[in-house]
């Protein structure tokens, strides 16, 4: 029987939760952060109730594209990070450096955040959620080649 596997279990949605709260605990001034895939669905979420999850799931997705895309045309590589600055704060959107598949970190804070120590976090808080993802993969291909023995 061929069934299909959910990637992003409860163990991975459970320790995405967990880095998301320790990110806003490090960092009051976000309002909310977001894991998600790049085609635009949400993975684990910590937003305020006025914010979709999949809303700014699928927005983060699309300004991906559009950020990849002058990327491309200007041939400065590939996108890895989108900084807003809007008038009552700021959204980034982060890579989440992971062998599974590609994955963003989306944050939303006041316009009062140094952007710095903004970025500093989140590149804390994805490289720790990336390493966590690498981790269970290999775990999962240790399972594996012990199991077909």
């Amino acid at each position: 029987m061929n069934q299909e596997v959910d990637p992003f279990g409860n163990t991975e949605r459970m320790m995405c939760l967990k880095q998301l709260a320790v990110l806003i605990e490090n960092t009051p001034e976000i309002e909310g952060a977001l894991v998600s895939t790049i085609d635009g669905f949400d993975i684990a979420a910590q937003l305020p109730p006025t914010i979709s999850a999949s809303k700014l799931s699928a927005m983060a997705s699309s300004q991906l594209a559009l950020a990849e895309a002058l990327c491309a045309e200007t041939r400065v590589n590939t996108c890895k990070n989108i900084v807003i600055e809007a008038g009552q704060g700021n959204i980034l959107v982060m890579d989440i450096p992971n062998r599974r598949q590609r994955l963003l970190l989306t944050a939303i804070s006041g316009s009062d955040t140094t952007l710095g120590k903004l970025l500093w976090n989140l590149h804390e808080c994805a490289d720790a959620i990336g390493e966590r993802l690498n981790a269970s993969v290999r775990s999962a291909f240790a399972l594996e080649a012990g199991g077909a023995g």
